[in-house]
């Protein structure tokens, strides 16, 4: 398997290639071959050292994928391979290949491409969040969005 992994912190520029084996695969565990992955905010700022909740040094950063299932647990009932899927790994997902449970995987869409897919997850979700559950806003509503320009902020535009 080949993943991107953060050796040290810092720019762009340490970013590494590696390769490793593949994941183990738990009974309620979805392999999924990775087409695309989203960028995210929090991605960028684990790579400066930045954020918190990063794992120690190196690991492989990556909080959303979009690609096919090549295998599940005995467990898993609701994905089969060949099954077109966004997941949301959290980290390891700058890879060709995650594992992740059953319940952070989700149907692609047809009309959606891999790339569309894989960027989905953490804007919207962080939105429909933010704006549906915290804020409780409703049809008629009037809604201000500070910073549209992002991933988060056009997402949130687009829920409102």
């Amino acid at each position: 398997m080949t993943s991107i992994q953060i050796p040290r912190f810092g720019g762009p520029a340490v970013l590494r290639v590696v390769e490793g084996p593949s994941p183990e695969l738990p009974g309620d565990g979805v392999r999924i071959a990775v087409k695309a992955s989203g960028v995210c905010f929090a991605d960028v700022m684990m790579r400066m050292g930045l954020y918190p909740e990063a794992p120690p040094l190196p690991f492989v950063p990556g909080y959303e994928v979009a690609g096919l299932v090549i295998e599940t647990g005995p467990g898993v009932l609701s994905v089969r391979p060949g099954d077109r899927v966004l997941a949301l790994p959290r980290f390891g997902g700058y890879a060709t290949e995650v594992v992740v449970p059953e319940a952070q995987v989700r149907p692609v869409p047809a009309r959606l491409s891999d790339e569309e897919a894989a960027a989905l997850p953490v804007s919207f979700l962080t939105a429909w969040v933010a704006l549906h559950g915290m804020a409780r806003v409703r049809a008629g509503d009037r809604v201000l969005v500070h910073g549209a320009a992002g991933g988060v902020g056009t997402a949130a535009v687009q829920v409102a």
